[in-house]
């Protein structure tokens, strides 16, 4: 993990502390919020493991007061969303499910 990296761990450690003392009906309108930080998380921690980004961009971050609430203000300002990413991991999983299931029903006809 990079220095970047730790420091987006510790901001989203802060974060998810500073949420604790939010009314337990508060908490429920945080949910994005924390989805999405944590998601923004993962991703940096994958860009940085293989070297997705280039050092001058993590210069940029690091420049940054607040990584995870800079990144999170610039997630919602963009107009993309995850759904067709999504999609195709939904379509995915459902197509391998389907595959072992299918599997497994062939097996039981045939020891049948």
């Amino acid at each position: 993990m990079n220095d970047v990296n730790n420091r987006i761990f510790y901001e989203f450690s802060e974060f998810l502390k500073e949420t604790e003392s939010v009314l337990p009906e508060m908490r429920v309108s945080l949910a994005y919020e924390i989805t999405i930080k944590s998601t923004i998380a993962s991703a940096l921690i994958d860009l940085a493991s293989e070297n997705k980004l280039d050092e001058r961009y993590w210069n940029h971050l690091r420049v940054q007061r607040n990584i995870l609430d800079f990144l999170y203000a610039l997630w919602l300002d963009d107009n993309r969303t995850l759904a067709g990413e999504f999609s195709t991991i939904l379509k995915d999983l459902v197509e391998y499910d389907f595959s072992i299931a299918d599997e497994y029903m062939k097996e039981r006809l045939n020891i049948a």
